[in-house]
């Protein structure tokens, strides 16, 4: 810098001189015509340069275009409200993600806590479920016959407990974990990386729920009834208690606060299946309202949005609306229910169906929180297992993950490897596989050159 000022003065000094030597030669000169256009094109000649050195700071400050303080500002501004914008749209698409916790646990164990060898991952036991395989907030979670186990992203353990269950079930809600050991009295609650609580039942476990803010739901053996639900809060102090003396509770599925619940029970008339959906309020004593289902077994339920309630039985899926005596039915016709699946994230289920009766030969139906029909998809792939992420639907088959659109385009096949049982779709192009002894990381592709157009038939 110091050098540069010492040059500039130099410079100065010398230019000063040269323009007063030929300034007094311009004035000893007679003026002639054209003599305005050749002083300026002499001085044009002067200004010419080969770098900035060549000119005096002061002179090429003067040759530089500012922009006003007033369009930097709305330059600014405006950047400001494209970046404002952008990060409204991701923060509202991501909101379930975006929570305090989710971001803490993201930072803790997969930015900080990212030592793992990466997948495949050995399981912990011996067998692991296929329904109790679950992906919570990026982080996979499993209960095998002998531990819950929870995984980071690279998949190194971040919790892992004993469980001395005979036939353990996992629920799962965002970042809490229920585990109960079906026919026996024995559960606990976890969060992703620690043990909250555990307990016994005073009879036999039937089925069991958990919300997102830890409230959950355990159904049991009715002790002089049919079946009996207990509800407890975060602290495990039962809040709620009903016993049923007409239905053997099958499911049973929270709202999303926790203040209430749907619980399904199939019972007998006459020789007739019939099943019946009950909607309980824990603030209440009685229920808020009974519906029966005739001629079909309810398997499952789960609440998409907080006043309507999905269920997947064996002949036709159904909606129910909270306060509604009619419901919607989507019957199965002559097809055979091979599979379902809960996308929370679109508030939309799917359930694949077999048209062969054997399980092969699958279509997909899916349909939004009103038990409307947003796509149907013809496929020849089996669903041993079914995942749903956005618009991709991800049937497999043996050791082969068929993943198609919902316009119906078959876009990966992609190999899974030995003793595939389940898959769950992690983006639009990887998913994580749970096979007989480890859970492997894919990304999928088309090894299998998936390039077919398979029938459709879209009705959103």
């Amino acid at each position: 810098m110091r050098n540069l000022k010492i040059i500039q003065k130099q410079y100065s000094k010398t230019k000063k001189s040269k323009y007063t030597k030929d300034n007094s030669k311009t004035k000893s000169k007679p003026k002639s015509k054209g003599h305005r256009f050749a002083e300026t094109k002499a001085k044009k000649t002067d200004r010419d340069v080969i770098s900035y050195e060549d000119v005096p700071l002061e002179d090429y400050e003067l040759e530089k275009t500012e922009m006003s303080p007033a369009a930097v500002k709305k330059i600014i501004i405006s950047v400001c409200v494209v970046l404002a914008a952008g990060l409204v749209v991701f923060a509202f698409a991501n909101r379930d993600r975006l929570s305090p916790e989710s971001i803490a646990n993201w930072w803790t164990y997969d930015v900080l806590g990212n030592a793992g060898n990466g997948y495949p991952v050995s399981i912990t036991g011996t067998e692991v479920n296929t329904n109790n395989f679950v992906l919570s907030d990026g982080h996979i979670a499993y209960a095998s016959d002998t531990s819950f186990v929870t995984l980071n992203s690279s998949g190194s353990d971040i919790f892992s407990t004993q469980l001395k269950y005979s036939k353990p079930i996992l629920v799962s809600n965002k970042n809490m974990f229920l585990t109960y050991d079906l026919g026996g009295k024995g559960y606990e609650v976890n969060s992703l990386d620690k043990q909250l609580f555990a307990s016994n039942t005073d009879d036999d476990i039937y089925t069991a729920d958990i919300a997102s803010n830890g409230v959950y739901a355990i159904v049991t053996e009715g002790n002089g009834y049919l079946s009996t639900l207990l509800a407890f809060n975060k602290d495990n102090n039962r809040i709620f208690k009903y016993s049923f003396s007409e239905y053997y509770i099958t499911s049973v599925t929270l709202n999303s606060n926790g203040t209430g619940c749907a619980a399904t029970g199939i019972t007998t008339e006459n020789g007739k299946v019939i099943s019946a959906v009950y909607m309980l309020d824990f603030s209440k004593q009685e229920p808020e309202q009974v519906i029966k289902i005739d001629g079909d077994v309810i398997i499952a339920s789960k609440y998409l949005t907080d006043n309507r309630v999905t269920l997947v039985g064996n002949t036709a899926s159904y909606v129910v609306k909270k306060g509604d005596e009619n419901f919607v039915t989507n019957s199965y016709e002559s097809m055979t229910l091979s599979n379902y699946y809960f996308n929370m994230d679109t508030l939309t289920y799917a359930v694949a169906l077999s048209r062969s009766g054997d399980g092969r030969s699958c279509s997909v139906y899916t349909y939004d929180s009103n038990g409307s029909q947003k796509s149907k998809i013809d496929t020849d792939s089996k669903a041993d297992a079914i995942s749903v992420y956005k618009d991709k639907i991800a049937l497999l088959d043996g050791n082969t993950a068929n993943v198609y659109n919902t316009k119906g385009d078959k876009v990966f096949a992609t190999e899974t490897g030995a003793g595939s049982k389940n898959i769950i779709l992690s983006s639009d192009t990887t998913a994580y596989v749970l096979s007989v002894n480890q859970i492997r990381f894919i990304e999928l592709n088309n090894n299998q050159k998936a390039t077919e157009k398979v029938a459709t038939d879209d009705n959103a």
